[in-house]
Parts: C-alpha cells; structure tokens; sequence
C-alpha cells in the first residue's frame, strides 16, 4: 500500500510562490494524480481557482479550460459573464460551435442578436437559417425578412435595408445588437 502511495506522490507537481496578494499566494501550480485544487492570484491545474485560472475545470475572472466559468472564458464548455469563446458557449457575448448569449456567433447560435449557420435571434439573425422577428439568410423564419439566395451575392449591398428592418420593427433597439448582426454582412 505504501509503495502505490509513493507513486502517486510522484504523478503530480505542485509549487506555491513565496509572493502573496493578501492571504492569497502570487502563483498556485498543483497538476497530476490526486493534486487538489489550484487557488491563487494565478492558479494552474486540474482544478483552479483564481483571477487568472488555467486548468481542465477552471474558475476565474479570466479563465482557459476545458470546463471554463468566469468574466472571460475560453474553453471547450465555457460560461462567461462577459464573454464566452468556447465549443459550447454561454455568456452576453458567446462566440462558439454551440453559442448562447446576448449576442451569439456560431454554427448554432441562439440570442437576442444572432449571427451563424442557425442562427435563432429575439430580435434579429443573420444566418444560412435565420430564424428571427428580423431575419436575413438563405432560408428565414421572420416577420420581416432578407433572403439570399446565394451567399456568393453582394450581402453587403443588402446591409442598409437589413438595418431599416430591425429599426422599423424595434426603434428603441440597442446599438450594438443592431452592429453585432450587421458586422459581418
């Protein structure tokens, strides 16, 4: 039993700098087998928890991960109060594979303002499926729509007529969803 245990002391690494920020350590690295949790100002490991947080569950105001939850997150799954880039992402500002958000970009993308391959928009989308009160894509659901049939077409010559859209059908609508929509086209 105690030789297992002496292997296992070895599979992982762990430091903490001498350096605090209050009763919280500069620098936390705690990787491999059976190493707890990572907390510190910058906290690298299996689990972390700090301001910058990099590891495969992470939590922090910026935080890289695979499972990543904070103010920025950048992961494979990622929630991000702010914004989220992640294959699977929820945040205000969600950029994903799968996004969900205030504004959203991905290959499916749900928010008020979405823009991707599916995009489903409260307001407005833009998208190959665009399915919104204003929409703009090769195939829509709206209420008032602009429909490409080729995306190869000048989209962009269509871009002021889009605006118009969102403007007549929401006139106190919030600036920056009507430019996150209209940023790409």
């Amino acid at each position: 039993m105690a030789a297992v245990s002496e292997k296992i002391k070895k599979l992982k690494f762990e430091y903490t700098s001498k350096a605090h920020i209050g009763k919280l350590p500069l620098v936390n690295v705690r990787v491999g087998l059976c190493a707890g949790p990572a907390k510190g100002f910058i906290a690298i490991g299996n689990i972390s928890v700090g301001v910058f947080a990099i590891g495969l569950v992470s939590m922090g105001i910026f935080s890289v991960g695979a499972v990543a939850l904070g103010l920025i997150a950048l992961a494979c799954a990622g929630a991000g109060l702010l914004i989220s880039v992640a294959g699977i992402a929820l945040g205000f500002i969600a950029i994903g594979g799968i996004a969900v958000g205030i504004l959203t970009l991905g290959g499916f993308s749900v928010g008020i303002a979405a823009v991707g391959g599916v995009a489903i928009g409260g307001k407005a989308a833009v998208g190959g499926f665009a399915f919104a009160p204003v929409a703009m894509g090769i195939i829509t659901k709206a209420d008032v729509s602009v429909s490409l049939i080729d995306l190869g077409q000048a989209v962009s010559a269509h871009r002021e007529q889009f605006k118009s859209f969102i403007y007549e059908r929401f006139p106190d609508i919030w600036q920056p969803l009507v430019d996150w929509v209209t940023m790409l086209i």
